[in-house]
């Protein structure tokens, strides 16, 4: 479901509870004097408080964990790409590099629904390993000072991807947010307005705003499933069929929109 979808899911439903709770008792439980609330304004503005600095917390961890792994999966496909294209000046292993490659690639596309779990593949480590025998066996030295930094390069991305795959918002502090977010939506209802019309406005402002806070979290937390923004395998995808464009190590080109 889309995010404008669930918002619209949310709106609805929490429109209908307040306006059932609105006309219980025509209203008179909850359209009180302001001085007959006592602390209560005070203690709901306490929980409102506790809510922001915990939201606002894990959205900049999130967002870093973010960044993190869009770097990691940035930097893996360029120094692949980079490595197809160097291999052309070393053609003793140019084209079992071309071909693990194209496996690599191709292993990645098919483990991409279960990437979120973060769990190393045996098929991709031998891969990996195979380019590494292509480099260190079929290469000269001149073909090692120029291939092994790419090599290195692929491998580091390739282990901070899946570390920043595995990592996600610990449980209890998941669950923390949700309870806050919660009271923050259920209390508002109790917080009566006299004019039918602001008191709406003002209460399903509160219930949106800490609703779409949550639905934020929760995509971040979650940056391989459908949402409002989410990694996709489409740089790998493009970098493979570029391959089998050009099956030859010499006539390999890069991607539409890429420059050496």
């Amino acid at each position: 479901m889309s995010v404008r979808n669930k918002l619209l899911l949310f709106v609805v439903s929490f429109s209908s509870i307040f306006w059932i709770f609105r006309t219980i008792d025509r209203g008179k439980i909850l359209f009180v004097d302001l001085s007959e609330l006592s602390g209560l304004p005070w203690l709901y503005s306490s929980i409102g408080l506790i809510f922001s600095i915990l939201a606002a917390f894990t959205i900049q961890k999130e967002w870093e964990h973010w960044n993190e792994l869009v770097e990691a999966i940035n930097g893996e496909v360029n120094a692949l790409e980079e490595l197809l294209l160097r291999c052309r000046h070393v053609p003793e292993c140019a084209d079992s590099i071309v071909a693990h490659t194209e496996q690599y690639l191709s292993h990645i596309l098919e483990y991409w629904p279960t990437i979120s779990a973060g769990i190393r593949s045996e098929e991709g480590d031998r891969i990996v390993s195979l380019l590494r025998s292509d480099i260190m066996e079929e290469s000269t030295e001149s073909g090692k000072v120029l291939l092994l930094p790419l090599l290195d390069d692929i491998i580091r991305s390739r282990n901070k991807r899946i570390f920043q795959s595995r990592s996600h918002i610990p449980r209890i502090l998941k669950n923390t947010l949700v309870f806050a977010d919660v009271i923050m939506i259920v209390l508002s209802l109790f917080i009566g307005v006299r004019n039918p019309m602001l008191d709406y406005i003002f209460t399903v402002s509160i219930g949106v705003l800490a609703y779409t806070i949550y639905l934020v979290i929760d995509d971040l937390d979650s940056p391989f499933r459908p949402g409002a923004w989410h990694l996709s395998p489409d740089e790998y995808k493009a970098l493979l069929d570029n391959i089998k464009k050009n099956r030859s190590a010499s006539c390999l080109t890069l991607p539409a929109g890429r420059a050496e």
